[in-house]
């Protein structure tokens, strides 16, 4: 089997290898894609067909609640518009030090978004706003 961290490692670098073949905001907009389509995917494998509907926010808070349990960081909250990540399983895996630039942060956002779509039908875009080892900000409209 294979070690989580290699793992991670070999996501993140495949993120990066995306933005050298076709460029920065190609990358970070198919990351983002590609985290909105594995989102509901991952949750329908876990649950199932979600039982009702939600609001937005609540599908948010749920979202965090969610991914906080499934090991993506060690806290996750909604925080007067923004989405506080903390102790974050990608940014230390991230080279380099411009993290905000990597499109693995985008797939994060677009994982959030694809969760939130799963549970509400409703639409959320969360915009990095500060990247850092081990803490990630994100703006959400």
């Amino acid at each position: 089997m294979v070690d989580p961290d290699i793992l991670l490692l070999a996501i993140v670098n495949m993120a990066e290898g995306v933005k050298a073949l076709i460029g920065d905001k190609g990358a970070k907009a198919v990351m983002r894609d590609a985290g909105r389509q594995s989102g509901p995917r991952l949750l329908e494998s876990l649950i199932g067909h979600f039982p009702e509907v939600l609001g937005r926010e609540e599908a948010l808070r749920r979202s965090c609640a969610i991914l906080e349990q499934l090991g993506f960081a060690k806290s996750i909250r909604r925080e007067d518009g923004k989405i506080v990540v903390e102790e974050d399983i990608f940014t230390d895996a991230i080279l380099g030090e411009n993290l905000i630039d990597s499109p693995i942060v985008y797939f994060f956002a677009g994982l959030i978004e694809g969760f939130v779509s799963f549970m509400s039908n409703e639409k959320a875009t969360l915009t990095p706003e500060r990247v850092e080892r081990g803490k990630i900000v994100y703006v959400y409209s």
